[in-house]
């Protein structure tokens, strides 16, 4: 089959359900101890792992070889993939044909994946599939959703590829001419291609409400679980720690760099709230793809997964979606938490209004914003200023507000009430219940915030020690 031609079905047998709680399957007994090996996981047996690739096989040789006989002026139209988008172009006008032949008996409409960012992988193909489940319950007509993919290495492939289990694809050029023709010929306009705009905001309260529509097969969840157990995790408490900084994006977007540098933060200040976690029994595991510095720590439970040569993208998502909660600054990865509904807490998050993140079921404790002093700025302040939702490193400069992260203390205070809150000990006094109702009421009805009232609804909290610190913040509102 040509590799940019994917129809892929996985038989729901082998797949494991979802807890009654509507959590991933949490893993109580480990196989026996695993050493991993110094580098990336690599499994066994081919058919049974997610991570695994094919050689080149003789028909792609050949296609290089092709291609460098081909005269000079034509050897850069085939760097553009002209010619297979020249030979798959009656494959993707048939198809489109036969999706439209079918429409009296089933709606079948077209997605574009957005997977050169997680984030987007992870979040606006979720919410798409969810709001398709709910669709379809309600709706007389069925509607199928085809994923076409146009790019063959994601963001991680390991996630695209669970997506795409048990569900209508498309690959590549042949993704790329399939949704180029439905805009383009008029026939195939009912087929339109569903648009990922504000897909990544749950206006409707689709992930609260809904289960994980993903799940790991048994053969997953056995290289998880020997992982897991490297790592001698045999009681399934563990924190997966998230902190963004300059590295990934000075790789892979450095045009971006500078506009997100206020979203950084220093590994460092991390350690002694890693260490407070771990004392308190769980395993830490700090998570990133490419980082600026290691994290160093002596104690047992502190591991930095990101740089001890474990990580691979498969254990990307499986420890993300089977973490006991997560801590995270603020990236595209912790999107895959959200999707598996783990609990997220937000540190030295900004900005303090963004809207995908106060849709969302989490505790947020934000950085400090500061005037040219150390005087903090008050909520009233930041929105006249509008400065309480911006997403760009120099209007904060612009209005005169000069950003602070969180002490080391004050990241040991939230980790704390996170790890009380998820175990169920945490209790919260009456003057911070009162302040949370008053900042809920603020952000969910003021104008400056709000196009009208309730219109992004707030499903976030405030840490309450960040309220309790800082009782000033929420002066002038009411």
């Amino acid at each position: 089959m040509n590799q940019n031609f994917c129809f892929g079905f996985t038989s729901p047998d082998d797949r494991l359900p979802i807890g009654k709680s509507g959590y991933p399957p949490i893993l109580k007994h480990p196989p026996p101890r695993h050493q991993p090996p110094a580098t990336h996981v690599t499994p066994t047996s081919p058919a049974n792992s997610p991570t695994s690739h094919s050689p080149p096989t003789e028909t792609t040789i050949s296609l290089v070889n092709l291609k460098s006989k081909l005269p000079p002026k034509f050897q850069k139209y085939a760097s553009f993939g002209i010619f297979p988008k020249l030979l798959l172009a009656p494959v993707a006008f048939l198809i489109l044909l036969g999706f439209s032949l079918a429409r009296p008996f089933v709606h079948i409409r077209l997605y574009r994946m957005v997977d050169t960012r997680i984030g987007h992988l992870a979040t606006n193909t979720e919410m798409i599939r969810l709001q398709n489940l709910k669709d379809n319950r309600t709706g007389k007509k069925k509607t199928l959703i085809v994923y076409c993919s146009e790019n063959w290495q994601s963001s991680n492939n390991i996630l695209r590829k669970l997506f795409f289990r048990n569900s209508l694809h498309l690959r590549g050029s042949l993704a790329w001419l399939t949704t180029q023709m439905c805009r383009r010929i008029k026939i195939f306009h009912p087929l339109h291609t569903l648009k990922n705009q504000d897909l990544a905001i749950d206006f409707g309260g689709l992930i609260p409400e809904g289960l994980p529509t993903l799940m790991f097969s048994p053969s997953d969840q056995r290289q998880g679980e020997e992982f897991l157990k490297s790592c001698g995790i045999t009681n399934t408490k563990f924190v997966c720690l998230h902190v963004r900084d300059s590295a990934y994006l000075k790789n892979k977007i450095p045009q971006l760099t500078q506009k997100h540098e206020f979203r950084d933060s220093e590994i460092s200040t991390f350690v002694a709230a890693a260490e407070t976690l771990a004392d308190m029994g769980y395993t830490v595991l700090r998570m990133g793809s490419i980082v600026k510095e290691p994290l160093v720590s002596m104690h047992p439970r502190v591991i930095d997964y990101a740089t001890n040569g474990t990580r691979t993208e498969f254990l990307d998502v499986y420890l993300g979606a089977n973490c006991t909660f997560c801590v995270t600054t603020g990236s595209g990865w912790d999107s895959i938490p959200t999707i598996f509904r783990r609990p997220i807490l937000f540190v030295n998050h900004l900005p303090l209004f963004g809207s995908s993140t106060i849709t969302l079921s989490v505790l947020i404790h934000p950085k400090i914003l500061v005037k040219r002093g150390s005087e903090l700025h008050t909520l009233k302040q930041l929105i006249e200023m509008n400065a309480a939702n911006r997403y760009n490193s120099q209007a904060y400069q612009d209005a005169g507000v000069r950003i602070r992260d969180m002490s080391s203390e004050e990241l040991v205070e939230v980790v704390t009430e996170m790890a009380q809150r998820v175990e169920g000990t945490f209790v919260e006094t009456q003057e911070q219940k009162e302040m949370q109702a008053k900042l809920k009421h603020i952000l969910s009805t003021h104008p400056k915030l709000q196009p009208s009232p309730n219109y992004y609804p707030i499903r976030a909290q405030f840490a309450s020690c960040f309220l309790s610190r800082y009782p000033n913040f929420l002066d002038g509102l009411d």
